[in-house]
């Protein structure tokens, strides 16, 4: 059967999925966990132990944002602890910005992420920063509220630059998005015309632009309408996702999970070869402050294929963790980003710190770090995993966006 090596160990069990009783786990193209296996030459060097930089940098630019999304970990007293270094004052000069970029860029990195703690789009120079990276050969990817696309300049950069856009909706009426975002922009209304625009004006053949939609005990009663809108406003997709971390307590949807579950099951059905509905693992839990190791692995590989930087300028191992103080491995901004990655800092923080079942208890990329060990230990074969892969998925839609 596809995805079952010689062994007969299936690794497509590492992809996600919900509990009995629940709806079936279903993930658009852009977001499948399965991506890594596009990368036969960085797959082979890390299970033969040989070095290799990672492709994909997710980087938050600065602190602040425009809204005050009421579910956002960020914002919330259940994360002040986990987010010890996160200040709303944080923010990356253009300049030195632009500097990363090039350097990424010339030390093999093939695709930046514009996200993190605040809204990377306020930030005064991000037109410029996005041109520079895309003049480096970086493909480009924004993960932002959606508010600055109406704006000439900035929707003109994202048309020439971008290669992907996600947005978030989080509300299937304007009266609660507002309520939700505190957003005072009109941007829900404007939704119906900025994407299908800025769909007909990109230049990359491969862009895609669409929703995410974070189910709160405030808003689940609005996941129909939410998919029709970002239907009905020329989006290649939604994605819905739980309550993230504890930043409410995901506890807080729990007992609303039967009739999440049959509104994610029929909007699943509004999807077209046009118009994809990604319907997520619902039962994730907090990340931090629980007992229970979620995942079969030890090892934190995927930060092997993807960096993440934040608006203080540090090196994270991912961007879960990024702005704990116990994951900063160093300045990539003051010190240079291969200075860190390869001079000591990242091997110091490594060695220094235990497995990540002490550390990381439970992880958003746990489908690719299983994966990654199975194929590093051997338990399921390297060329079988990517044959079968090549066979399912002839051509991968954003592979570098690991």
């Amino acid at each position: 059967m596809p995805g079952q090596d010689s062994t007969g160990v299936d690794y497509t069990t590492a992809r996600p999925s919900n509990r009995d009783g629940l709806v079936d786990v279903s993930l658009d193209e852009a977001h499948s966990p399965d991506k890594v296996l596009a990368h036969d030459d960085l797959l082979r060097k890390f299970v033969n132990g040989e070095k290799f930089r990672p492709i994909h940098m997710r980087i938050g630019i600065m602190g602040a944002c425009n809204m005050r999304c009421n579910f956002c970990n960020f914002h919330s007293p259940n994360e002040e602890q986990f987010y010890d270094l996160f200040s709303f004052k944080d923010a990356l000069s253009t300049d030195k910005s632009v500097a990363l970029m090039e350097e990424f860029a010339e030390s093999g990195g093939r695709a930046v992420t514009f996200c993190g703690s605040g809204e990377c789009t306020i930030h005064p120079g991000y037109t410029q920063i996005a041109y520079a990276a895309h003049a480096a050969g970086l493909r480009i990817g924004l993960i932002t509220n959606g508010s600055r696309l109406r704006r000439e300049a900035l929707a003109e950069c994202v048309a020439r630059t971008h290669t992907w856009v996600r947005m978030g909706l989080n509300a299937g009426t304007a009266e609660t998005f507002e309520d939700i975002t505190r957003d005072r922009e009109h941007t829900f209304a404007s939704f119906m015309d900025s994407v299908g625009q800025l769909r007909a004006a990109a230049v990359d053949p491969e862009f895609r632009i669409g929703f995410n939609y974070v189910i709160t005990q405030q808003n689940f009663r609005e996941i129909r309408e939410a998919a029709r809108v970002a239907r009905d406003s020329g989006a290649h997709y939604i994605r819905f996702e739980p309550e993230f971390y504890s930043a409410m307590g995901h506890e807080t949807i729990e007992n609303e999970m039967a009739e999440i579950s049959a509104a994610l099951d029929e909007v699943a059905q509004l999807g077209t070869e046009e118009f994809e509905v990604s319907v997520p693992k619902l039962d994730r839990g907090p990340m931090d402050q629980v007992t229970s190791v979620e995942g079969d692995f030890d090892h934190c590989h995927y930060s092997r294929f993807v960096t993440a930087v934040g608006a203080d300028g540090n090196l994270y191992p991912c961007p879960q963790v990024h702005l704990n103080s116990r994951y900063r491995i160093g300045n990539v901004v003051e010190d240079g980003y291969l200075n860190v990655l390869e001079s000591g800092p990242r091997d110091e923080w490594e060695n220094s710190n235990p497995l990540r079942t002490d550390l990381c208890k439970s992880c958003f990329y746990r489908p690719q770090n299983e994966l990654l060990e199975w194929l590093k230990n051997g338990r399921v074969k390297l060329d079988q995993a990517l044959n079968d892969y090549r066979l399912e998925i002839p051509k991968t839609l954003h592979a570098d966006f690991i």
